[in-house]
């Protein structure tokens, strides 16, 4: 016999342990997390919330409290949502925050399911029943974010979760619904690093045929963290926050209401970004469009003993980095870097964005003065990595830099950008490898199978 299931009360308890003011090991991208007391305030460049534990706010430090987050959104131009759980003790906070400017939103049940209440999945005939989304299914992720885009309010909206750097299937699920081949409806669910939950981030309708799809695969991913750097851990419950038919329609296959929630919205004067600080890119357009640009002016040429890696512009010099992991080079490293960052900013135009690239991992786009400082995600990247190559680029190409793990070598390309950093990396690093690509003094580089004119043995 299994274990008897738990009680709602048990169930709650669980709930504000594992998911209530608490913050993953590692912040979404471009995003900021900051403590204050109990509470845990989220800054995304963009928007922002704040989350807290049951009695965070109880006793006079509250009023204090309030004032602190506002002006910390106030200071961004972040608009926030707090949410109110109905069972907090103390005072109203909803009375509170409604005094000082909030408005009330939306409210929903708090529903959570323990996985074994969840049936299995029952598979139905080719093009009927539930699939899972996966690379190479371009077109219907296309259909699944327009449908999405124009559905909710969500709990956790798709847009979001692919702006946090979260992966399909590992850190998240997205599934849509077919009858003879056409999308009925879709969902995703996600799991919540460091707990037992997984949750369900939004339908497009009352879609409760996902939610066995999504059990199953919570139970295949207990002892896996999410994408935030986080513990592994067994994966015991499902938690959603619905209203309306689609409360009702959860309630009959399992899940059981703990609390109520109700979301609290403040919008400080001036305009919000519209964009967050970094924003990772693997695959996609966009991803394969400034790889593939970048190969087709520069002629990336990957190889571990064949130098240099690209064809280098008139205006390019390659000086040789050395091992970073090594003594001393290991000390140029931060220098390194912030060398290129503040070249790279003071050349950035008003309102552009970099690319910082791997060719084979995940890349990022970020605006250079949006990053780096107090309160402010971190600069992506290096410029030199070992063992990868590191690329800096602007959109047009114009400038940026380039990283060779193998020839331990960075090239600086741009004259704009040569100008701001030029003195200081030969200051650093010393030896000049090539200027426009020929080679500089008493430095070769030259194709292990090709010997240079008067050097043969």
């Amino acid at each position: 016999m299994g274990k008897a299931p738990r009680s709602v009360d048990e169930l709650l308890v669980i709930h504000d342990e594992q998911l209530r003011g608490r913050a993953p090991a590692r912040a979404p991208i471009g995003a900021v997390i900051e403590h204050d007391g109990r509470l845990v305030r989220t800054h995304y460049g963009t928007h922002g919330t704040i989350g807290h534990r049951p009695d965070a706010l109880a006793g006079d430090v509250a009023s204090d409290l309030i004032d602190r987050q506002q002006a910390s959104f106030a200071a961004r131009f972040e608009p926030v949502e707090w949410k109110v759980y109905a069972h907090d003790p103390g005072p109203s906070l909803a009375e509170r925050l409604t005094a000082v400017g909030f408005t009330a939103g939306w409210e929903r049940a708090v529903l959570v399911a323990e996985l074994e209440a969840i049936p299995r999945p029952v598979h139905g005939a080719p093009g009927t029943g539930v699939r899972t989304l996966g690379y190479g299914d371009e077109r219907l992720w296309d259909e699944v974010r327009r449908t999405a885009a124009v559905s909710g309010p969500h709990h956790t909206p798709l847009t979001e979760l692919e702006a946090d750097g979260l992966l399909p299937h590992r850190d998240f699920n997205v599934d849509v619904l077919r009858r003879d081949g056409a999308v009925l409806g879709a969902g995703w669910a996600c799991l919540v690093d460091d707990s037992e939950f997984v949750a369900i981030g939004g339908m497009t309708g009352t879609h409760t045929e996902l939610v066995p799809v999504w059990a199953a695969w919570a139970r295949n991913r207990s002892g896996s963290s999410g994408g935030f750097g986080g513990r592994g851990a067994e994966r015991r419950y499902l938690v959603a926050e619905a209203d309306g038919a689609l409360r009702d329609a959860l309630l009959a296959i399992g899940f059981r209401q703990i609390t109520t929630v109700r979301s609290f919205h403040w919008t400080p004067e001036g305009t919000p970004a519209t964009t967050r600080p970094v924003r990772m890119l693997l695959l996609g357009p966009e991803y394969d469009d400034i790889h593939g640009r970048f190969d087709a002016r520069f002629d990336l040429r990957p190889s571990i003993s064949h130098y240099p890696g690209i064809t280098e512009p008139p205006a390019s010099v390659t000086w040789h980095v050395g091992s970073t992991t090594g003594t001393p080079a290991a000390r140029h490293r931060p220098e390194l870097d912030r060398i290129i960052h503040r070249g790279l900013r003071a050349c950035a135009r008003p309102g552009e964005q970099l690319y910082y690239d791997d060719p084979y991992h995940q890349g990022y786009r970020f605006d250079p003065r949006r990053v780096d400082g107090p309160g402010r995600p971190r600069w992506p990247g290096v410029a030199y990595r070992e063992g990868d190559y590191a690329l800096y680029l602007t959109s047009d190409l114009r400038l940026g830099t380039f990283g060779h793990p193998w020839e331990e070598s960075l090239c600086v390309f741009g004259a704009e950008l040569l100008a701001e950093v030029a003195d200081e990396l030969t200051d650093l690093l010393g030896t000049v490898m090539r200027r426009g690509g020929r080679n500089e003094g008493n430095v070769w580089t030259f194709d292990s199978r090709v010997v240079p004119t008067g050097h043969e043995p």
